[in-house]
């Protein structure tokens, strides 16, 4: 909240609304005592369900029609956002523009930590590199902004129905109806999120996130069975062929790095550069454990509630 408090941006030409989806912690009392004497934000308690609409899906759905700005911007409540995140993003929206989405990455505290930010950021710049040839691959919830127009047009989410991925249900019907999208890629829309602490946590999280890839076009999925099984292809060939297993892997270890270089680099997050060589190993393993948690029978749990 702080963080949009501190928005570079006249504090009478935008609105802060803050959905509570029933928390049975301090949340409440958290945000009424830090917005108290802030007129931009406006507090919500979310107590009832739309139809058809459960979880983050409702409490968006219901918040849209408070807003009143013509365009709607979303983020987490373990967000921090850059002060210049309004003014930048909405530099990006052009005529026909109906989706932005932003650039995210972890708190530093950590090796864990660093892996996720170089995660995010290794996806994201290839999000933006198939932009260019305007291949959408997905929405980002926790910084994403979308022309009100747009939202609206697909009958918001009462229309687009409940999701596990509600930004990428989101994404996909705006760009649906004939909108375009752009990928922004600059550090002043950087957001930054609290990482998961454990690998436990990251699963938990990753099983989500599977699950909606499995929604995705056929290039998404068939991309994400390739990087799960690359590790596993890899060991098994170096009973085979362990020459094609080392050079393979060399291969894919500087493809990977150049990528997270370059990504880095534009985004001038240098703290990371010091954990780039690790990246490969992080990113092979979670991966082919990504793919083993997803097959694995389980219910999907988000924001402590479990979905089938």
């Amino acid at each position: 909240m702080a963080s949009l408090q501190n928005l570079d941006f006249p504090k009478d030409q935008f609105e802060v609304l803050i959905g509570n989806d029933q928390s049975e912690d301090q949340t409440e009392n958290i945000i009424l005592n830090y917005i108290q004497d802030k007129s931009t934000f406006q507090y919500h308690l979310i107590d009832s369900q739309t139809p058809g609409l459960r979880g983050k899906a409702n409490v968006l759905a219901q918040l849209a029609h408070y807003a009143k700005g013509q365009y709607l911007f979303y983020c987490d409540a373990d967000i921090a956002v850059a002060p210049g995140w309004l003014n930048e993003m909405l530099a990006l929206f052009n005529v026909n523009t109906g989706v932005v989405v932003g650039v995210t990455r972890m708190t530093p505290t950590g090796v864990f930590a660093a892996m996720q930010s170089i995660e995010w950021l290794f996806s994201l710049t290839a999000m933006r590199f198939f932009s260019h040839f305007e291949i959408p691959f997905t929405g980002m919830g926790n910084n994403m902004a979308v022309r009100r127009e747009a939202y609206f047009a697909v009958g918001g989410y009462e229309n687009i129905g409940f999701s596990i991925v509600e930004d990428f249900a989101l994404f996909m019907a705006i760009l649906s109806n004939g909108y375009g999208f752009v990928q922004g890629f600059q550090p002043g829309i950087i957001s930054t999120s609290q990482p998961t602490q454990t690998l436990s946590e990251l699963l938990t999280q990753r099983k989500r996130w599977v699950k909606g890839a499995m929604q995705a076009p056929w290039q998404i999925k068939s991309g994400f069975f390739a990087s799960a099984l690359f590790l596993p292809m890899v060991i098994s060939l170096i009973f085979i062929a362990p020459s094609w297993s080392i050079g393979l892997a060399l291969a894919h270890f500087l493809l990977v790095t150049v990528v997270g270089l370059t990504g880095l680099t534009i985004l001038k997050q240098r703290d990371l550069f010091k954990y780039l060589p690790l990246f490969w190993f992080y990113f092979n393993l979670n991966n082919t454990l990504m793919l083993i948690n997803y097959l694995r029978p389980s219910s999907t749990v988000w924001k402590g509630r479990s979905y089938e």
